[in-house]
């Protein structure tokens, strides 16, 4: 665990983590230079066919050509790719924490406070000075205008009566600051940490784990070509393997160089063979995955219709009213939910040819980046392609979110997304993003519990990082627009590990974790939220500080509350139908939601939401 404390953050020189990263790509570039003086002097010169033409000859020169690229490719692989990206990546997330430490560190000290505590749990408490200034009623300027109470000019000042019996509420102001202070430190220096931790991790491991060197040369000349090229081929698998089911220490953006650093042939192989290697990476191109979810999706449907078959038969033999029909029914009809949820997804996103789909509004063609059935189920669909749009919308649902509402519900969210951002900013290409890529709580009850947030912000993270790395050119401005929920999901991704977003946006939000924007990690002004007049949710804050509240310090929105009780007696059915009207059209049957829309798609597209 790192041993990272505030005070060495604030004195990090991130500039000379980042001149050594310089120093190991100056390297790489020096050594590249050797094989291609084998290249160009000896295969292409001493050894050449105008020289010697035989099979001893060939095979020889093939050798060389081969170790060369060898050399080349542990090179990248180890100086460029994972040590010099570690440490740029190390450096540019250090010196993001540091400069808001340097924001925040000069308001602790300004405002009478002190930073005690162990380095993991930091608190920011009030100074023995401000408790003496409190006590002897001779409180700083600031808290008297936060309290809004004039300073009293001595003790039998007329307003130190009323300084008296406001003393509870300067006390309460003062320590209610502090709290905010300590929330964004333990923030910062939460996603601090775990950018140390990471660079340690991927350092310690590449020693550990150096690359395997080329085959010796022999006599066999023959036998070591073909175990070489063997060899490689099953290098490439295990690495594929080893990043894909999480063994591998690679970060989205290595994760890129990687597959970038592989042949046509080789990405290609990889996605035909070994679909479930390629299609759930985040760092790979949307493209690939979207080819490699798409056989794999069809492998999961046949798989099950096989299954469901044998099912099927078992249970013609057995006896109805036995224990072991009734599992085996049980097991059939969740075989049967799963077939039934992919199939809705894959036809939600598939054309009535069978090709991959478009949105019929935008013209945008579906990306699978993802799907899984384990517990409530996940999927992740792109509309558009997120390497090369302007803007990156990602929207995460929330209670009751799973695979089953990504085959058309939830899906229809996003798709009014689009549309809205293609309609109030036809100019620049939006990608809009279904990210059900956590397992959402299923009810109220459970999502009184932030242990679903906080078991899928690491893949919210990863996938942030994936959208930057996959990006051909200037990287898109990207929106997680978190609803209910997904909101708080949003927010345990933000505040803990950092996700690389322009903009958070909470609608319908029972809090997000944390108790101010400043601690999300986002630049000032990213941080938006809405909550309608008759949303349900305003009255369950079970997460923090609700993001609509002034001192939470997020810019607002107005959202339509265009539902209504069915009657007078039923005045309950308006607050629970808002929470999800924040997307009503004009096809829905109370109408469209036109101010939280538009609203909503400003933002998504860089543009000010009408704060109104």
């Amino acid at each position: 665990m790192s041993e990272l404390t505030w005070e060495h953050l604030r004195d990090l020189d991130c500039g000379a983590v980042r001149s050594l990263g310089d120093s190991w790509q100056s390297y790489t570039e020096q050594q590249l230079v050797h094989p291609e003086r084998l290249r160009a002097d000896v295969v292409g010169g001493h050894l050449s066919v105008e020289h010697y033409e035989s099979d001893t000859a060939a095979t020889v020169r093939d050798q060389i050509d081969m170790t060369a690229d060898r050399y080349e490719d542990d090179l990248s692989d180890y100086a460029r790719t994972r040590v010099a990206t570690t440490l740029f990546e190390a450096a540019d997330a250090l010196e993001k924490e540091q400069a808001e430490l340097e924001e925040l560190v000069p308001l602790i000290e300004a405002h009478g406070m002190a930073i005690e505590g162990d380095r993991h749990e930091y608190d920011v408490n009030l100074s023995g000075d401000l408790h003496r200034a409190i006590l002897t009623l001779d409180p700083p300027q600031w808290l008297c205008d936060r309290c809004g109470v004039r300073k009293p000019d001595g003790f039998w000042d007329w307003d130190t009566l009323k300084v008296l019996f406001d003393g509870a509420d300067l006390y309460g102001t003062a320590v209610g600051l502090a709290g905010q202070y300590q929330d964004w430190l333990r923030a910062v220096m939460s996603r601090a940490h775990d950018a140390d931790d990471e660079a340690a991790a991927a350092l310690t491991a590449m020693s550990e784990h150096p690359g395997e060197l080329p085959p010796e040369l022999g006599a066999a000349y023959d036998d070591l070509v073909d175990d070489y090229r063997e060899a490689l081929s099953q290098e490439v698998a295990d690495e594929a393997r080893a990043i894909a089911e999480g063994a591998s220490d690679l970060s989205p953006e290595q994760v890129n160089q990687w597959w970038e650093g592989l042949s046509e042939a080789e990405r290609e192989a990889l996605a035909e063979e070994h679909p479930e290697w390629v299609g759930p990476v985040d760092g790979i191109p949307a493209a690939a995955r979207d080819t490699a979810n798409r056989a794999l999706l069809d492998d999961r449907i046949g798989g099950l219709d096989s299954r469901i078959a044998d099912k099927e038969r078992a249970l013609a033999g057995m006896d109805p009213g036995s224990d072991a029909y009734e599992r085996a029914k049980e097991e059939l009809d969740g075989l049967e939910t799963d077939r039934r949820e992919l199939s809705d997804l894959r036809g939600e996103i598939t054309d009535r040819d069978g090709g991959p789909g478009t949105h019929g509004e935008t013209g945008q063609p579906y990306h699978l980046l993802g799907f899984d059935t384990e517990g409530s189920g996940k999927a992740i669909v792109a509309i558009g392609d997120p390497d090369t749009a302007d803007n990156v919308n990602a929207y995460v649902p929330g209670t009751g979110g799973g695979l089953a509402g990504s085959g058309a519900g939830l899906l229809d969210r996003a798709r009014t997304m689009a549309s809205d951002a293609q309609f109030y900013r036809p100019d620049e290409q939006t990608a809009t993003v279904l990210w059900m890529g956590y397992d959402a709580p299923d009810d109220l009850i459970e999502a009184t519990d932030d242990r679903w947030a906080r078991e899928g912000a690491e893949n919210l993270e990863r996938f942030t990082r994936g959208v930057r790395a996959t990006a051909e050119g200037e990287p898109a401005n990207l929106t997680l627009t978190g609803h209910s929920y997904g909101s708080t999901a949003v927010g345990a991704a933000a505040s803990g590990q950092g996700v690389e977003a322009d903009n958070l946006v909470f609608v319908g939000s029972p809090g997000v974790g944390v108790d101010t924007a400043s601690a999300l990690g986002v630049d000032e002004g990213g941080v938006w939220a809405s909550t309608n007049d008759e949303d349900m949710i305003q009255y369950a804050p079970v997460h923090g500080n609700a993001p609509v509240n002034e001192d939470f310090g997020a810019g607002t929105f107005t959202s339509d509350s265009p539902r209504e009780a069915s009657s007078p007696w039923r005045f309950w059915e308006g607050a629970t139908e808002n929470h999800g009207s924040y997307w009503d059209t004009d096809e829905s049957a109370t109408g469209p939601n036109t101010a939280s829309r538009q609203n909503q798609a400003y933002i998504v597209t860089g543009q000010e939401a009408m704060v109104r």
